[in-house]
């Protein structure tokens, strides 16, 4: 037993737990924090932006031991372009007019090397009488190496976006050249009778890979204005159920080769809309051209146009091989093809000029698809009531 006259040794705690340290006081939890902070910098300064104290990892980031760097302005601190500028008064008066002043850019280090310090200025008040401030560092270099090698690589992709349509737009030009004296030649062929039954079917091919050819070079070069800024619209006001049946009687012979069944639904009543005829003529032509390349022979394609809301939606649907589930996000992507081999001429442009072109109107375009084997169908909204109505 402990003696009567001898205090008995505290308890110590069940389960080996630690006692309950007596909270600290705020100030110092100040100086802790000063102390125990490895990559914070705390910088006092009286009212003229004199350093007056050097805390935490203040010594470690910048190089100055606190007695070479107390007594001196935080313009030390800062490059010679920010100085010149009058940054650093500036940032001392945007905190004493807000209360706190933020900025990220460069300072110097002792040694003369720059680093990338994001910096949050405090103006200190005692008794509503400004005192002094307290500037609070840490080193983002890192992060700012980060951001410029995105920046890079983002200036790196625009250029070759650049230099991509730049070579597109040139093949484009070429290839026309080359067309057309081709195209020429064959109708100069065929009117003075050269063609004989047996050259028919070559010639036959010929033509239609020249009318195939034209058409490809049109879609990339709308594809390569649209990506150059230049796609201009010129918006009239038309009743869209009736070019719906015009565009669908244009492309009922390719149809019918097929031995294909379109259906074209429209409303009794007119459906007007402001929009580029011509361009729509283009997105609706590109996407029944789709459903008749990738229906199989016998198969069947719906042509319906219909208002929802505050949209003319337009939807071609199809019961042709679909499409694979992997390729649903990237289908309006430039060149994306699930094969090329097989694309009859193709190389993946119209489906990426039918959203450009559908985009360029203030609407949207998208696509359902089960799965392989099971049709597919493009929705277009265009607005009904756009801000540029003509």
């Amino acid at each position: 037993m402990t003696p009567p006259d001898e205090e008995a040794p505290p308890t110590p705690p069940a389960n080996g737990a630690r006692a309950s340290a007596t909270p600290v006081d705020p100030a110092r939890a100040a100086i802790l924090l000063w102390q125990q902070s490895p990559d914070i910098a705390f910088a006092v300064l009286d009212t003229a932006g004199t350093i007056t104290a050097w805390q935490g990892a203040a010594a470690a980031l910048f190089g100055y031991a606190e007695d070479d760097i107390v007594g001196q302005p935080i313009d030390v601190l800062f490059v010679a372009e920010d100085r010149a500028l009058g940054l650093p008064a500036l940032e001392r008066q945007v905190a004493v007019s807000a209360n706190r002043s933020e900025d990220d850019r460069w300072h110097l280090r002792k040694d003369g090397a720059r680093i990338w310090v994001t910096g949050s200025m405090v103006a200190l008040r005692e008794q509503g009488v400004h005192v002094g401030f307290v500037k609070v560092m840490a080193d983002r270099t890192n992060l700012r190496a980060q951001i410029e090698t995105t920046e890079n690589r983002l200036q790196g992709a625009h250029d070759a976006i650049h230099g991509r349509d730049a070579f597109f737009g040139r093949l484009v030009h070429e290839v026309r050249n080359a067309l057309g004296p081709m195209g020429m030649a064959a109708e100069i062929m065929a009117r003075k009778g050269l063609v004989t039954d047996e050259l028919a079917t070559p010639a036959g091919v010929v033509n239609h890979q020249i009318i195939l050819l034209e058409r490809m070079m049109k879609d990339l070069a709308e594809v390569v204005r649209f990506g150059a800024g230049k796609l201009s619209l010129s918006k009239t006001r038309f009743d869209l159920g009736a070019e719906i049946e015009k565009i669908a009687a244009v492309v009922l012979s390719e149809a019918n080769k097929k031995q294909h069944v379109v259906s074209v639904l429209v409303p009794p009543v007119p459906v007007p809309v402001v929009a580029d005829r011509q361009r729509v003529h283009q997105i609706v032509f590109n996407l029944l051209h789709n459903a008749i390349k990738y229906t199989p022979p016998g198969g069947s394609i719906w042509l319906r146009c219909t208002v929802e809301i505050d949209h003319a939606v337009i939807r071609v649907e199809d019961t042709g091989i679909g499409i694979d589930p992997s390729l649903l996000p990237v289908i309006f992507e430039l060149f994306t093809q699930e094969n090329p081999q097989h694309s009859e001429g193709g190389f993946g442009v119209g489906l990426s000029l039918v959203r450009d072109l559908v985009h360029a109107h203030g609407g949207f375009v998208d696509v359902r698809c089960d799965g392989k084997g099971h049709g597919s169908e493009f929705s277009v909204r265009l607005p009904l009531n756009p801000g540029d109505d003509a």
